[in-house]
C-alpha cells in the first residue's frame, strides 16, 4: 500500500508514495473535489535510456532499481522530498530525483541528478511521470502553431516514442517542431499544467501520449548527460492546476516566456530590415512542376525569369503594394534538389536581371530552400545524385542514427529520397554558407535556406566524428546559430555588410540590400533572435487541422514577423477565408501565383494543378489588399508590433455551403490585441464579398 506524503504550494495539493516517489494526486485547493491524476500502480516514477555497445536503445525505470532511499526535508526553497535509486538495471548508474515546493508559489518544482559510471551514453530521463484524465483536449505547441488534441487521436505511450530515430521524424524536440517547453490539459474543471524553465536550449521531448489509465504528459531529458560522471539538470520542471481554457495554460507560460533573452519585441530588434516591416504581400512562383509528387517540367509561363515581371505588377497593382517574389524549385536537379542545385534553371543572367528589374519597382525577392538535407534523387525527372554525393563527400556530412547509420528521411521517399545533413559538421556548414551567399549575391532578400528544418530544428546525430558529443544534445541550438551568423547580414542601418565570423567575402552585392532569413512553421522560442520571420501555415475552421489554435502568435507574435502565404482555406473561398483569419491573426498575406496572373485558389499548403479554376481570384487579391491596407495603416500597431489578447465575445453569421464536403465558415474573423502602449483594439475581417453584421 502506497505511504502518501502531501506537499503544498499556493493553489495546489500534492500526494507522493514516500516508498516509491510516485505521484498519487493532485489537486487545486479551490477544487479539492476533482482529482487532476490518473496514474495505475504500475506506472513507473521515471524513465531513463541509454545506448548500449551495439548501438540499441535500452530502457530502465524505477521499477529496475536495487536499492531507494527517501528524505524529506526543508531548504531554503521550502519543503524539499529527495528520492534515490541506485544501480539501475544492475548497472553502476543512479539517480537522484527531486520535488521542492513551497506554500507561496503556485507551481512543484522538479529535478533529476545522474550518476554514471558505466560509460555507456544516456540518452534521456523521463521525469517527472505524471498521467492526467483522457477528459477535455491536449494543448500541444507544436508544428504551424498550436493543437487541442483530442484524446483519442493521440498516440500511444511506449519505448519507441522517446527515441531519436528517423521513424520518429527529424525534429520531434525542443528546440525544434516543439517551439515551447509546456504541455497542458484543457477541461471544463482544472486542468494540468507541466513546463520547463530552461533557458539554455537543452533538448526535450515533450508528449500527450495515451496510457491505459489515462494520458501522459510527458517530458524527456536529451542529451548532456556525461558517460562517466554526475550531472543534476540546470533547470525545474513545474507541475501546476490552471484554469482550463487553453489562454489561461498560455498566460502562464507566456508570463515567463517574454522575460527571457530570447523575447525581444520587434519595437526594440534593430536586425529586422525595413522593407519587412511595411508588409509587403509574399507570392510564391513555382518554376518547375505543378506539384512535389508529379511531373517536374520547367514552366514555360515564368521562364525566362522576366516574364513573371507584368504578372507580378498586375498582382502589385491589384494588392495596392510592393510585393515578395519568393522564387521556389528553380534548382538545377529538380524541385528542392540540395546541394547540386546551381545553375539554377533558366540560367543566372535571367534570374540577376529579373531580381534587379524587380527592385527597380520596389519589390523584394528570395526563395524557399531545403536546408540542411542531401538530396540523392529525383524520382519525377530522373535526376540521380549520388554520383555527386560520392564526389563531394556527403556520406562525411549526412547526420547518424545511434547504430552509425546514415539517417535517411522518411518522409520524402516516393519522390525526393534525402538524408539529413549534421549542422554541426564543418562541411555541411561550408555548403549551406557558400549556397545562401550566392543568393545573396544575386539579389535575394528574404532567403528560408532553412526550409525543411521546420521550426528552425537542428536535426539529431549520433556521430563520433562530427565535431559534437555522440548524441543529441546542447550542440544542436549553438550549431544553428554558428551557422546562421556566418550568412551574409546587412544591416537596415547602414546598409553595408557586417562580415560573418567565418571570413566570407560576398561580392558584387547590390547597394541597398536588406536580407531578412526566415524558417518554415513558426521559429522555436530559443533561436527567436537568429531569424526575422517564418512561414506560418494556419488552418482556417472547416480545413486543415481541425485542432489548430493560434499559440504560436499568442506567445510570440510582437517578437517575430510570420507571413501566411502557404496557409490553408476551404475551397472555393481558401484565400478569401485563410487571409481573413491570418490577417487578424497578424500575419503579412500572400498566395501562389499561376501562370496566366491569377492566383491559386486551392485548399492546399503548398501546391497544386492550375486547373480546374477554382473561386474568384479578383475577390482574393481583394482580401489580400484589405489586410495589407490594414497592416500598413490603422492596424499597424496591433497587428505588426501588438500581443494577441484573448478573443471577444463575437456574435454573427455562419457561411454554409458543400463543396467536396459541408462546410461551416464564420463569415468574420476576429482577434483582440494590444498595442506597445497600451491600447486595446478588436480586428474583424469579411471574408464575403456581402455586407454582414456582428455584435
Amino acid at each position: 500500500m502506497p505511504n502518501p506524503i502531501t506537499l503544498e504550494s499556493a493553489l495546489d495539493k500534492l500526494i507522493v508514495d514516500q516508498d516509491t516517489g510516485r505521484l498519487l494526486s493532485l489537486r487545486a485547493k479551490a477544487d479539492p473535489e476533482v482529482e487532476l491524476l490518473a496514474g495505475a500502480p504500475d506506472d513507473p516514477v521515471f524513465g531513463l535510456q541509454y545506448i548500449d555497445e551495439e548501438g540499441q536503445y535500452r530502457s530502465v525505470s524505477s521499477a529496475d532499481g536495487v536499492g531507494f532511499r527517501c528524505l524529506l526535508a526543508d531548504d531554503e526553497w521550502g519543503t524539499f522530498l529527495g528520492v534515490t535509486y541506485v544501480e539501475l538495471g544492475g548497472l553502476e548508474l543512479h539517480l537522484r530525483l527531486s520535488i521542492g515546493t513551497c506554500s507561496e508559489v503556485s507551481t512543484f518544482r522538479f529535478q533529476a541528478q545522474v550518476w554514471n559510471r558505466t560509460g555507456l551514453r544516456i540518452m534521456d530521463v523521463q521525469y517527472p511521470f505524471v498521467v492526467v484524465p483522457q477528459n477535455g483536449q491536449f494543448l500541444l505547441p507544436v508544428g504551424h502553431g498550436g493543437r487541442l488534441a483530442n484524446p483519442a487521436h493521440l498516440p500511444t505511450d511506449e519505448p519507441a516514442r522517446w527515441q531519436m530515430a528517423p521513424e520518429n521524424g527529424n525534429s520531434p524536440h525542443y528546440p525544434g517542431r516543439v517551439f515551447a517547453q509546456f504541455l497542458a490539459q484543457c477541461s471544463e474543471a482544472s486542468g494540468v499544467y507541466l513546463a520547463c524553465d530552461d533557458t539554455a536550449g537543452n533538448v526535450k521531448l515533450l508528449q500527450a501520449l495515451r496510457r491505459a489509465s489515462g494520458v501522459r504528459l510527458g517530458v524527456a531529458h536529451v542529451g548532456d548527460w556525461p558517460v562517466n560522471g554526475k550531472r543534476q539538470l540546470e533547470y525545474h520542471t513545474h507541475l501546476r492546476s490552471f484554469q482550463a481554457d487553453w489562454h489561461d495554460a498560455a498566460d502562464i507560460y507566456r508570463d515567463w516566456a517574454l522575460q527571457q533573452t530570447w523575447a525581444t519585441p520587434l519595437t526594440k530588434r534593430e536586425d529586422i530590415p525595413a522593407w519587412l516591416l511595411d508588409s509587403p504581400p509574399h507570392v510564391t512562383i513555382r518554376l518547375q512542376g505543378y506539384v512535389d509528387d508529379g511531373p517536374a517540367p520547367p514552366i514555360e509561363e515564368f521562364l525566362p525569369y522576366e516574364k513573371c515581371l507584368p504578372l507580378l505588377q498586375g498582382v502589385s497593382d491589384a494588392v495596392g503594394a510592393p510585393l515578395v517574389a519568393v522564387m521556389m524549385s528553380w534548382e538545377r536537379g529538380g524541385p528542392w534538389v540540395y546541394p547540386d542545385c546551381f545553375p539554377p534553371v533558366g540560367g543566372e543572367e535571367s534570374v540577376r536581371a529579373f531580381i534587379a528589374e524587380a527592385r527597380e519597382r520596389g519589390w523584394h525577392v528570395g526563395s524557399f530552400c531545403n536546408g540542411t538535407r542531401w538530396v540523392l534523387k529525383h524520382l519525377f525527372n530522373g535526376y540521380d545524385g549520388t554520383a555527386y554525393y560520392e564526389a563531394h563527400h556527403g556520406e562525411r556530412t549526412v547526420c547518424r542514427q545511434a547504430d552509425g547509420e546514415p539517417w535517411r528521411e522518411y518522409w520524402d521517399q516516393n519522390w525526393r529520397p534525402s538524408l539529413c545533413g549534421c549542422m554541426a559538421q564543418a562541411e555541411t556548414h561550408r555548403i549551406a554558407r557558400r549556397f545562401v551567399e550566392r543568393l545573396v549575391r544575386w539579389g535575394m532578400e528574404s532567403i528560408q535556406f532553412f526550409d525543411q528544418n521546420c521550426n528552425a530544428a537542428t536535426f539529431p546525430c549520433f556521430a563520433y566524428d562530427h565535431g559534437h558529443p555522440p548524441a543529441p544534445g546542447k550542440w544542436m541550438a549553438a550549431a544553428m546559430a554558428d551557422i546562421t551568423t556566418a550568412f551574409p547580414i546587412l544591416t537596415p542601418v547602414s546598409q553595408e555588410v557586417a562580415p560573418p565570423p567565418k571570413g566570407s567575402s560576398f561580392p558584387e552585392l547590390p547597394d541597398g540590400l536588406q536580407v531578412a532569413y526566415s524558417t518554415e512553421n513558426p521559429c522555436n522560442e530559443f533561436c527567436l533572435p537568429l531569424f526575422a520571420q517564418s512561414d506560418c501555415r494556419i488552418s482556417v475552421p472547416s480545413s486543415g487541422e481541425g485542432d489548430y489554435v493560434p499559440l504560436y502568435h499568442y506567445l510570440y507574435h510582437e517578437c517575430t514577423i510570420l507571413h501566411g502565404m502557404m496557409s490553408i482555406g476551404p475551397e472555393p473561398y481558401a484565400i478569401e477565408t485563410r487571409t481573413a483569419w491570418g490577417g487578424v491573426w497578424g500575419q503579412i498575406p500572400g498566395a501562389v501565383l499561376c501562370g496566366d496572373g491569377t492566383l491559386l485558389n486551392r485548399e492546399t499548403y503548398n501546391w497544386a494543378e492550375w486547373e480546374p479554376k477554382v473561386g474568384s481570384s479578383a475577390n482574393a487579391l481583394a482580401m489580400i489588399r484589405s489586410v495589407t491596407a490594414m497592416r500598413r495603416g490603422a492596424g499597424r500597431d496591433f497587428l505588426v508590433y501588438g500581443r494577441m489578447q484573448r478573443e471577444a465575445k463575437v456574435r454573427g453569421e455562419v457561411i454554409s455551403w458543400t463543396h467536396g464536403r459541408e462546410r461551416e465558415v464564420p463569415a468574420v474573423a476576429h482577434a483582440a490585441w494590444r498595442s506597445p502602449d497600451g491600447r486595446h483594439a478588436v480586428v474583424l475581417a469579411n471574408w464575403t464579398d456581402q455586407p454582414r453584421q456582428v455584435k
